[in-house]
């Protein structure tokens, strides 16, 4: 069976790996390595009892996603999520206050701190640094969609090797042992105690935001329904795991302070457990991040910019798919633009851990926001078209995913100090989506029927086996009523 229709179409020619490497691709990346540093140099030992409390709604979502990807495989992700369950202004709503602001906030972010260790390193200017391997993972983007799965799922799979292999041998001491690390932290709580500990479930959130991303290259991906939410769980699982081992040995040998206050704790974190050694491989460690994280951005975001296009929630040029390469090129180019711009500020700006923190923590009220958006939407789902075929579902999802809500919103109030900015962005986003409908002679909040969303989605893609009969049955069925 295959989809017939004039225009060009995304082809399915990716697996689990490309899915695991785009789950881990952001969360093993230089903003999260620096939120694990620095949360380390404020809950101490304790940090896996905050970034475990943080793995509650994360992993809530992640089940709300896997289902959602299992139904509606569409590139649009969130949007095509939302369209049939709560409405196209909260469809508009969670993309631009999201995934846009995570772009403006984060993809700098990233290019920063990987610029900045390699200028430790060798003296390569950062800047130049930021912008090579920018410029690298838009024109793998462009010309070689395919390529990105193979490099994404191999540079984030040796990545996790290698962070994994770090955080063993900086544990077990091995770093004592040859005289480049002494124990400085014994204590196991923080001097705040547990005050301090809960604190940080907000920053802990950054341990695994962007698991998400596998879903976007949905209608690239051979079986979804498959790939994307066992790749969404293994991720988040394999994450806490390494992530809590490295701390063990952060915490014990580094000076705690010094992680809260660092540009790049990490690579601190690794200095002070295996030495001059240790500093050069979490340095190398960040360049990779850096880049796949930006590979990550510029694979994701276009392909959510296209989906809303196609359902005319912005404008059509962001729906059009380049004919001989095959990728949606306007809203490639806008989302190295977006990272290009903020690079060059956060240059200007030094690249502080101030500045890191809160870019990067304002981006996280509106992306967990999102997330409880994605947990809505799989409960209305739910009860609005109980026999769509669901080729993976959520499990418990009326317990886990109002759980899930509920800790989504205690990570929040922990982040209460850059609230204002979020809510500006928020309030911007919303004048715009009203605006928008308004000015094109479309319902600010017409919620799209699921027939309609399936519809287009077969039309724009490749043949997807076992959801394409699925879908065309519960088709014919409705059809027939």
């Amino acid at each position: 069976m295959s989809n017939e229709t004039g225009h060009t179409k995304l082809k399915r020619v990716l697996g689990f790996p490309a899915s695991y490497g785009a789950a881990v691709g952001l969360v093993v990346s230089g903003t999260a390595m620096f939120s694990v540093a620095s949360v380390a140099g404020t809950a101490g030992f304790a940090t896996f009892i905050s970034s475990g409390i943080a793995l509650i709604p994360i992993m809530a979502a992640a089940f709300a996603f896997g289902e959602l990807a299992s139904m509606i495989p569409g590139g649009g992700m969130i949007s095509d999520y939302t369209n049939p369950a709560l409405g196209k202004f909260f469809a508009t709503f969670s993309i631009l206050s999201c995934y846009v602001m995570l772009i403006a906030c984060d993809g700098g972010s990233q290019l920063v701190m990987g610029g900045m260790s390699l200028q430790a390193m060798c003296g390569i200017p950062q800047l130049i640094v930021s912008m090579f391997l920018l410029i690298a993972a838009l024109l793998i983007n462009i010309f070689d969609v395919g390529m990105y799965g193979k490099v994404e799922s191999i540079a984030t799979v040796s990545m996790m090797l290698i962070f994994l292999v770090m955080a063993v041998t900086g544990t077990l001491g091995v770093g004592e042992g040859v005289g480049v690390a002494h124990v400085v932290n014994t204590e196991f709580l923080p001097e705040g105690g547990m005050s301090s500990v809960f604190g940080t479930v907000g920053a802990a959130i950054w341990f695994f935001i962007g698991f998400e991303f596998a879903c976007p290259m949905a209608e690239e991906n051979k079986k979804p329904y498959k790939n994307i939410p066992y790749a969404l769980i293994l991720g988040l699982i394999s994450i806490y795991i390494v992530d809590n081992i490295f701390v063990w040995g952060a915490v014990k040998y580094t000076d705690l302070h010094s992680l809260t206050v660092s540009s790049t704790p990490q690579v601190d974190a690794a200095v002070a457990t295996l030495g001059t050694i240790g500093g050069f491989t979490m340095s190398v460690l960040t360049i990779l991040a850096s880049f796949t994280t930006t590979n990550a951005y510029i694979a994701a975001l276009p392909r959510m910019l296209y989906g809303m296009a196609r359902d005319r929630q912005i404008p059509a040029a962001f729906g059009k798919i380049h004919p001989k390469y095959r990728v949606p090129m306007v809203g490639t180019l806008a989302t190295f633009g977006l990272i290009f711009v903020t690079t060059l500020y956060l240059t200007y700006e030094g690249g502080t851990a101030d500045a890191i923190n809160s870019f990067i923590n304002a981006a996280c009220i509106t992306w967990v926001i999102t997330y409880m958006i994605a947990m809505v939407d799989v409960l209305v789902l739910r009860k609005r078209y109980p026999d769509f075929p669901r080729l993976w579902k959520a499990p418990a999802a009326k317990i886990t995913l109002p759980i899930g809500m509920i800790g989504a919103v205690y990570a929040i109030s922990t982040l209460a100090y850059v609230l204002p900015v979020a809510i500006a962005v928020m309030v911007i986003v919303a004048l715009y989506t009203i605006i928008w409908n308004k000015t094109h002679g479309m319902p600010v909040n017409e919620i799209l029927p699921l027939e309609d969303s399936v519809k287009m989605i077969r039309e724009r893609t490749e043949y997807c086996e076992g959801w394409d009969e699925a879908v065309e049955e519960w088709l014919n069925k409705r059809n027939a009523n």
